[in-house]
C-alpha cells in the first residue's frame, strides 16, 4: 500500500531547491573578487557624431549622462543637429552595451547543471511516490473505501 510522502522527503526537496538557488546565485558573482554581477558605476558608454563636435555620455539603465555640442553647431539647420545627435545617442548606447557585455562575468554553468542534475535525482521519485499515494486513494474511494 502506498503511503503519502513524509515531512523529510519536502524538506529533502526544499534543501535541494534551496541549494540550487544559492548556487546559482554564486553564480553571478564573481568568486575571487567577490563582485556582484552589478555594471560598476564607472561604466559608460561614449557616442560621437559630427566629426566629434557632439559627444553623449550614456550609462547602466539605459540612462543619457550628458550630451556636450560644440557650440558652432548651433547655427546648423535644427532636423540636421536633431538626427547627429539621434547618431551619437545610438553609439553611446550601443557602446554602452558593449562595456556591459564585457564587464559582466559569466555564470558557473557547471555549478548550476550539478545542482539541477541533484534535484533531478532526488525529486523524481519523490514525485512519483506522491503520485502512488493519489492514485492509492482514487483506487479506494472507486472501490467504495476509505482513503
Amino acid at each position: 500500500m502506498a503511503t503519502l510522502p513524509d515531512v523529510t522527503h519536502a524538506s529533502e526537496l526544499n534543501k535541494s531547491i534551496s541549494d540550487m538557488l544559492a548556487a546559482l546565485g554564486r553564480s553571478t558573482v564573481d568568486g575571487d573578487a567577490g563582485q556582484s554581477t552589478e555594471p560598476s558605476t564607472d561604466v559608460r558608454g561614449v557616442g560621437e557624431a559630427a566629426d566629434g563636435k557632439i559627444r553623449v555620455v550614456a550609462v547602466p539603465g539605459g540612462e543619457v549622462e550628458s550630451v556636450w555640442i560644440d557650440p558652432r553647431l548651433m547655427r546648423t539647420p535644427s532636423e540636421t543637429l536633431a538626427e547627429e545627435i539621434r547618431l551619437a545617442t545610438n553609439a553611446a548606447l550601443a557602446d554602452l552595451r558593449a562595456a556591459l557585455a564585457g564587464a559582466l562575468p559569466a555564470p558557473d554553468t557547471t555549478a548550476v547543471l550539478a545542482q539541477l542534475q541533484e534535484v533531478q535525482r532526488t525529486a523524481v521519485p519523490q514525485l512519483q511516490g506522491f503520485i502512488d499515494a493519489l492514485t492509492g486513494v482514487q483506487e479506494r474511494l472507486a472501490n467504495g473505501r476509505r482513503p
